[in-house]
């Protein structure tokens, strides 16, 4: 069996795929810092250990940046 022209271009595009995945997840895992620049007060946002499932920490922490973000709270930029 030959292998057709289309085989390296579908591992490339497997390969840009996964990559894609993994720093999507990579940029998920660690916590969110958010300061009130009138106040200083900073806020951290989950992800929280205790989540059942990865989906449910990544959605408790997008709300809790989502809320922090609408008292005027700003990302902190590592």
């Amino acid at each position: 069996m030959s292998q057709g022209r289309g085989q390296p271009i579908i591992a490339v595009i497997y390969a840009l795929a996964i990559s894609g995945t993994l720093v999507v997840l990579a940029g998920c895992t660690g916590p969110v810092i958010l300061r009130d620049p009138q106040t200083g007060k900073t806020v951290q946002c989950g992800p929280d250990d205790k989540e059942q499932s990865a989906e449910v920490a990544y959605q408790h922490q997008h709300e809790c940046i989502e809320d922090c973000q609408r008292q005027g709270y700003k990302r902190v930029l590592h």
